[in-house]
């Protein structure tokens, strides 16, 4: 996601509604890839989804799509709770001759949603929606869209990565780079470009930003990120308040080093915990390795964690969203294993459960974006990849993961001659986990509030390594081997 070389002129049409075409159903679920289209018939869209759960349970997915040679569309679909694709369309009536990679959907504070993006219908001047500013559409269902004829930037021909956000009254924040400039801007505005003025972040360089992230966290503070590169003094990852009142900008510990690119390659890993707290992810480099371990920070504390699994230097494309009951989910691309992998802590934001990762795709030649969604209690994974069917065909799609479960074993090994009881323990992220049936040579029982169960062994029991199994609707299964000697 370098900054373009060239300037991109942006727009949309004037104000109407779309209605959708709903097909069959196609199965998903944990585990289970769906496809969800094609976004370029060729390996020229490195798009990222943004998503959004809504109250009854849907997800809506929106991204960027290449129907033709030379124009664009914003695609819509909708995937039930339990991962099946519902239904898909087109948010706009017909192509658009630009339209940003980075589009972001948003709630719209009144139960409806919002996509905000950067395009231009034309080439006309006049067209107030071909000034290359920034333009949402709106609908009350996901389904059948509007586009207001409003615009959400004063400066336009903007060239740089885009972001946004929606504060806790509904009213967007967009976020946009114009040469070594990030700006951001409150609200919408009847003129384009906008008469309301942006709001710049405190510059400490006059080095080009990339990846900016907006998130609101629950006090109505808005925060933006992005990741500076080039200059060896300042490199690394930022964070700055941008409202109510603008703040000074705050550098991510650890998160910056002249001998490594540790670039995010995609809009920065910014997320609001629901509880309280803007948490970043971001890659730690050291002087050979641009990853060295994936760090989670929460904005203004003195040191970051280290998120297990992550130390081999293999990680990319870090991606960090809310959970419930105050859950983050953190996951990342493992480039040399080619890999999903995936993390969730506790509901204080901090421990973190098993690592579990998933195959990409099928048929992937390149993967270029991770997007989720985890709300629901499992994760949506959202993945872009450059296919390896002829044309290499650039495609969106979609699947889930439960999250984990740990099992121990205490004693985990006994003697064949004299049995033993053993005692099992079920935790997620370090906390107890009740209800979990823990089966193991025949024997079988269930968690207790503190996460515990206990099992008897009598003597006879064959020796050898044997695996105890845990579950527990809505997780994935645990194991853990006890050995009898």
């Amino acid at each position: 996601m370098r900054r373009r070389n060239q300037l991109v002129a942006f727009a949309l049409a004037i104000a109407s509604i779309f209605t959708f075409v709903a097909g069959p159903a196609r199965a998903g679920g944990p585990g289970k890839w769906t496809k969800l289209s094609t976004t370029s018939q060729k390996a020229d869209g490195f798009d990222q989804p943004s998503a959004v759960r809504t109250a009854d349970g849907e997800l809506h997915v929106v991204y960027r799509i290449k129907p033709a040679t030379t124009t664009y569309n914003i695609r819509w679909v909708t995937i039930s709770q339990a991962g099946k694709m519902l239904a898909s369309g087109n948010v706009l009536p017909s192509n658009w001759n630009t339209i940003d990679t980075e589009l972001v959907l948003l709630p719209d504070g009144s139960g409806g949603l919002r996509v905000v993006f950067m395009g231009t219908q034309d080439t006309n001047p006049s067209n107030f929606f071909s000034t290359g500013s920034v333009y949402t559409a709106t609908s009350a269902n996901g389904q059948a869209w509007t586009l207001p004829m409003v615009s959400l930037a004063q400066h336009t021909v903007l060239n740089g990565d885009f972001g946004a956000a929606a504060e806790l009254n509904g009213t967007p924040v967009t976020a946009f780079g114009l040469n070594a400039t990030t700006w951001f801007h409150e609200g919408t505005d009847a003129s384009a470009p906008a008469g309301a003025p942006d709001g710049s972040i405190m510059q400490t360089s006059t080095i080009d930003n990339e990846g900016e992230a907006v998130a609101t966290n629950g006090d109505g503070s808005v925060w933006l990120a992005w990741w500076r590169w080039t200059d060896a003094a300042t490199q690394g990852y930022y964070v700055e308040q941008i409202l109510p009142g603008q703040g000074s900008p705050m550098e991510a510990p650890n998160s910056g080093n002249k001998d490594e690119d540790n670039s995010p390659k995609q809009r920065v890993a910014l997320a609001a915990r629901k509880g309280g707290g803007v948490y970043m992810a971001y890659c730690s480099p050291t002087k050979t390795k641009p990853c060295a371990h994936v760090s989670l920070w929460k904005v203004g504390a003195g040191k970051a964690a280290t998120v297990p699994g992550t130390t081999s230097g293999n990680a990319r494309l870090v991606t960090l969203v809310p959970g419930g009951a105050g859950r983050l989910w953190i996951l990342w691309w493992d480039s040399v294993k080619s890999r999903i992998d995936v993390v969730r802590t506790g509901t204080n934001g901090s421990g973190f459960g098993p690592v579990l990762s998933i195959k990409p795709p099928p048929n992937w030649a390149l993967f270029e974006h991770l997007s989720a969604e985890g709300s629901s209690g499992r994760v949506d994974i959202l993945a872009n990849i450059v296919s390896g069917a002829a044309g290499n065909p650039v495609e969106i799609w979609h699947t889930q993961l439960l999250p984990g479960m740990k099992l121990t074993a205490k004693p985990a090994a006994f003697g064949h001659a004299t049995g033993a009881t053993v005692t099992f323990v079920v935790t997620d992220a370090g906390q107890p986990v009740a209800g979990a049936k823990v089966a193991c040579l025949g024997h079988s029982g269930t968690t207790n509030a503190k996460g515990v169960v206990k099992l008897h062994f009598g003597t006879g029991t064959a020796s050898g390594p044997h695996v105890a199994v845990a579950t527990k609707g809505g997780y994935s299964q645990a194991k853990v081997t006890v050995k009898v000697t």
